[in-house]
């Protein structure tokens, strides 16, 4: 069983859900601390070539003794900006109308706390793209150890036998200390592919609604010249 697992995301990259794709089970990790100023809570879309940021506001006191999923949301304003943000940026798009019906449910959420809009972004993603790997959250699993061993201790809940990493995850991933657990670690290294945009030049690392509105089917284009979950090597 393949299993990988990230942090909750605001309209995450493509990576985010090419990573997604590989697994048989994706695990939010909602019980990890907040990291301010990342992807958790924010993300880029384009507009007229430029790239703008949308960040949801949240209450930073004492983040650092607080998880994810504790994390409060700072006022409701943000949601009125980021729908016009969307609209002005994409409604000449030529899938506006079927996406941005979509994700106007998201913002349609009552809610105090961060994570239930990631998570209804992701759905909304998954939804849309017709992924079907399980989506489960860390909280479920209660796990009580750290950095590796979070990864290990996750692994054995779920009786995965190959996790996939980030490309990043070399630099932490001992590979002797994971086979050692029964474990055969993936890095993924993710091709961005490029797409039609409404831009002079390409722009990667927007976020996924970007590809959404401009490309009729931006499932085989996130998978373009990548890995696909049959050839992750897991024997």
């Amino acid at each position: 069983m393949i299993l990988s697992a990230h942090q909750s995301a605001y309209n995450p990259w493509l990576g985010f859900i090419h990573k997604i794709l590989l697994c048989d089970i994706f695990v939010v990790m909602d019980d990890v601390q907040f990291e301010k100023n990342s992807f958790i809570n924010r993300n880029r879309i384009l507009q007229n070539s430029n790239e703008v940021m949308l960040s949801i506001p949240v209450e930073t006191k004492e983040y650092k003794t607080k998880t994810i999923r504790d994390i409060k949301i700072a006022n409701s304003m943000w949601k009125i900006k980021h729908k016009k943000s969307i609209e002005q940026a994409y409604k000449k798009a030529p899938y506006f109308e079927r996406v941005f019906g979509e994700l106007e449910k998201v913002y349609a959420i009552e809610s105090d706390f961060l994570i239930d809009y990631t998570d209804a972004y992701l759905n909304f993603l998954v939804d849309y793209l017709k992924i079907e790997t399980q989506i489960i959250h860390a909280s479920s699993l209660h796990i009580e150890s750290k950095k590796l061993f979070y990864v290990i201790e996750m692994c054995e809940k779920l009786n995965a036998e190959t996790f996939i990493f980030g490309a990043l995850g070399k630099e932490y991933a001992d590979e002797k200390i994971l086979n050692e657990h029964g474990i055969k670690p993936y890095f993924q290294e993710y091709k961005h592919p490029t797409y039609t945009q409404n831009a002079k030049s390409f722009h990667p690392y927007m976020g996924i609604i970007d590809l959404l509105f401009n490309e009729k089917n931006p499932k085989e284009i996130l998978l373009k010249n990548n890995i696909t979950k049959e050839e992750v090597p897991h024997e």
